[in-house]
């Protein structure tokens, strides 16, 4: 059983180290890899604005967007860190 177990642990390795190469060729060609988001770019930065107005709750916007609650939160994280990248660059950019 050890041995028929070894083959299986071997073989995984094999199928693993498979995938990482044929994932990194994709990304090399310019794929896209991973699954797509749930709202566009512009749908995005409109449910953003929309919470950002205080006028409607991540609920809401999820319902109105027909996607997950944690899609909705996703987005306004990632233009919360937008924003902290423009802020921190402009910091740097400042003559002293």
């Amino acid at each position: 059983m050890q041995i028929i177990g070894a083959f299986a642990e071997f073989e995984r390795e094999l199928i693993r180290e498979r995938t990482r190469v044929g994932m990194r060729a994709a990304m090399e060609r310019g794929a896209k890899v991973g699954r797509p988001r749930a709202m566009t770019p512009h749908e995005e930065a409109e449910c953003v604005s929309l919470w950002q107005s205080q006028r409607h709750t991540k609920t809401d916007l999820a319902r109105r967007y027909g996607c997950h609650l944690s899609s909705v939160k996703r987005a306004i994280h990632r233009e919360e860190l937008k924003r902290d990248q423009v802020a921190r660059s402009r910091q740097i950019s400042l003559p002293v």
